[in-house]
């Protein structure tokens, strides 16, 4: 089973994506950036790897761009590319494209996702970065709450 670790300062967020990710993942949380990129450090290169990560943008004690930076240097330093980096995907209630674009491509993400987001659009970024995606969510699928 795929690993995914969600951060968001929003306890309301994390438990959301967990209750909806943990049929298709084993979901592991943090509440900022620097316990996520304390999670990363421990896990990876142990067999513990994470597939990906959901990274709120603004957060207090590190933010996730910040964070997403330091998880790149920390897959350079230990000589990692391409399928044994992380799948990293940043989320952001910046409404202005341009911005996020600009935003993913200086920290390293992957892609991003705007909030407020439904669950099919979180199901289609996992799908668009080549995550592999039960085909048993329908009842997931359907239901389109949106998220902030």
């Amino acid at each position: 089973m795929q690993k995914i670790l969600i951060v968001d300062d929003s306890a309301a967020i994390r438990e959301q994506l967990t209750a909806f990710l943990s049929p298709i993942a084993e979901c592991h949380v943090a509440a900022n950036g620097q316990e996520a990129v304390d999670m990363v450090r421990s896990t990876q290169g142990k067999g513990e790897n994470f597939e990906l990560v959901i990274m709120d943008v603004i957060m207090p004690e590190k933010d996730g761009l910040t964070a997403v930076k330091e998880i790149r240097d920390f897959e350079k330093e230990n000589g990692w590319s391409g399928n044994n980096t992380l799948t990293i995907i940043i989320a952001t209630t910046i409404k202005d494209p341009s911005r996020i674009l600009i935003a993913q491509y200086e920290c390293g993400a992957d892609a991003y996702i705007a909030k407020p987001f439904t669950q099919e659009t979180v199901l289609q970024t996992l799908r668009n970065n080549g995550l592999r995606i039960d085909t048993g969510l329908n009842d997931f699928t359907k239901n389109q709450n949106q998220w902030s």
